[in-house]
């Protein structure tokens, strides 16, 4: 009996019968399993922890407690002009200033802040009118942008230009100095502590729909929220921190993690959230939560809170804009001082965070997304680049191939078309989802479907990459031992390379979880 006949127990015997019987079958599973490791190894993991903290609203009635009458929406008409505002670097700028005509005696200020999607003094008209309209004088400036980019903001710097808006509405004619203040939207949440910090001149703060958390953890949160809310995979949800918590590198993107509590503890002023309970992309209750405990450890307990039901991130409902906030904003800067700690604090629609922020961890610089963009790239272009050399060498010139692939040719070609096909569906189902996700549809056909077929699609990808050793060392060795009929050198180089560069291009797309893990 020779030594094959005595391998015990059972089941070893019938793997090594497996892999002799169908040795492509077998490297492909094992190939499968390898890539399913590393994409579940690769980049930092994701286990987002269940909220812990609970705001309860104390009413469903978001009105301001007054100690006095103070104007409703309306009971004012508006002024509005353009004026030019004077920067410290001396720099003007156009900013669009809105009285409430017949105004008796001097009128509070409001300075808009700015958030990502708004940089133009003619941003915030149905905001500035409505609140105008109710006794107040409202200015808004515009967003210097020529050192503002997707890499690059510099919070600090744009906080001395609304610092300076903010002195000269102080200063105008029929504002009173001493009750100006900010309001601020979204990112602009992340700017106006600053300026309150510096100046204790700042009489309020309004954040409106802030993230208060560094933009890095906001946007993982707000990604998490999305996906969880359209049914998205696991593996969709893992790819959050491997996409967001990057290291970007020096100077690129290190606004992603500017942290504005150190700011907001030093902020001595009434301060007023706004948020609309149908923004999934902020943290509604942490948000609040942090922010309160900041307040504290300065010493000041005056915040009040305001959630407005199924309004989003702009505080509208249906693309219109909320005017209980804006008559709530209103009452609470005409009433002041009184309405810094007036009841009820906490007042509006019941908000809805499941998940905690928390902060993204990098993964190795091996495992890291810049190493997978950087293989994406060199894959794809090594792969078009044997692609094009094995269809040249295909071609016949005096009834002779420029070079004999002896069948491997196909087989390359195909696992190049398969591979980029991969590729091609994993980022059409990515944009497929991303525009569900910011439209906040759901579509399980599309987001549980569509992510089976990339899975799919990847697998046989996996196939047609194995074929291609097996057809190379068919090649490479014939079966009639006729050394005559190898591959030349030029051919074999190029089978080599496409398949080292189609395993590259399969490795980053595992990257981001389309095979299957054991663990």
């Amino acid at each position: 009996m020779d030594d094959e006949e005595t391998i015990s127990p059972e089941q070893p015997r019938g793997l090594r019968r497996l892999a002799l019987r169908h040795p492509r079958l077998s490297v492909w599973i094992v190939f499968v399993l390898i890539l399913g490791m590393w994409g579940s190894w690769a980049g930092p993991g994701w286990n987002p922890q269940p909220m812990r903290s609970l705001i309860v609203p104390e009413t469903s009635n978001t009105s301001i407690t007054t100690l006095a009458d103070t104007p409703d929406l309306g009971s004012y008409d508006v002024n509005s002009e353009v004026v030019s505002l004077t920067l410290r670097d001396g720099t003007e700028i156009p900013a669009t200033l809105r009285t409430p005509a017949g105004f008796e005696g001097l009128a509070p200020g409001m300075v808009f802040v700015h958030g990502t999607g708004t940089d133009s003094y003619k941003n915030f008209t149905r905001e500035a009118e409505a609140i105008s309209s109710a006794g107040i004088v409202t200015l808004v400036p515009d967003k210097r942008t020529e050192n503002y980019t997707a890499t690059h903001r510099d919070y600090l710097e744009m906080a001395n230009d609304y610092e300076d808006a903010f002195e000269d509405l102080r200063g105008r004619s029929g504002v009173d100095p001493k009750r100006t203040g900010l309001y601020a939207v979204s990112e602009g949440s992340s700017i106006a502590p600053i300026v309150a910090a510096r100046n204790t001149s700042v009489n309020y703060v309004a954040l409106i729909s802030a993230p208060v958390l560094p933009i890095r953890e906001q946007g993982a949160l707000a990604a998490d929220s999305y996906l969880r809310n359209l049914g998205a995979p696991e593996q969709i949800l893992s790819a959050i921190p491997k996409l967001i918590g990057q290291d970007f590198g020096e100077g690129t993107l290190e606004y992603i993690d500017f942290d504005i509590s150190d700011y907001q503890k030093q902020m001595s002023m009434p301060v007023l959230m706004l948020y609309g309970t149908g923004d999934m992309s902020m943290p509604t209750v942490q948000g609040p939560v942090i922010t309160r405990e900041d307040l504290r450890e300065g010493g000041n307990t005056d915040l009040t809170v305001r959630y407005y039901a199924e309004a989003d991130h702009g505080l509208q409902v249906d693309g219109v804009l909320d005017m209980d906030a804006m008559q709530d904003t209103s009452d609470w800067v005409n009433g002041l001082p009184y309405t810094a700690d007036a009841a009820p604090r906490i007042a509006g629609d019941q908000p809805q965070q499941d998940y905690m922020a928390a902060s993204v961890s990098q993964p190795p610089w091996f495992a890291s997304g810049e190493v997978a963009l950087w293989g994406l790239i060199v894959g794809l272009s090594l792969t078009l680049l044997g692609a094009l050399l094995t269809a040249i060498g295909g071609i016949s010139f005096r009834r002779k191939k420029l070079l004999n692939f002896h069948g491997c040719g196909s087989v390359v070609h195909l696992a190049s078309l398969s591979v980029v096909l991969a590729w091609v569906a994993t980022v059409g189902y990515t944009l497929l989802v991303v525009a569900l996700a910011v439209s906040y549809e759901q579509n399980r056909w599309i987001v549980q479907g569509g992510w089976l077929l990339v899975q799919l699609i990847g697998l046989v990808a996996a196939w047609m990459v194995t074929r291609v050793p097996f057809a190379w060392h068919k090649a490479h060795y014939p079966t009639d031992g006729s050394a005559n009929h190898t591959l030349s050198g030029f051919a074999n180089t190029i089978v080599i390379i496409s398949f080292l560069a189609q395993a590259t291009l399969l490795f980053t797309l595992a990257y981001w979880g389309v095979y299957p893990a054991l663990f």
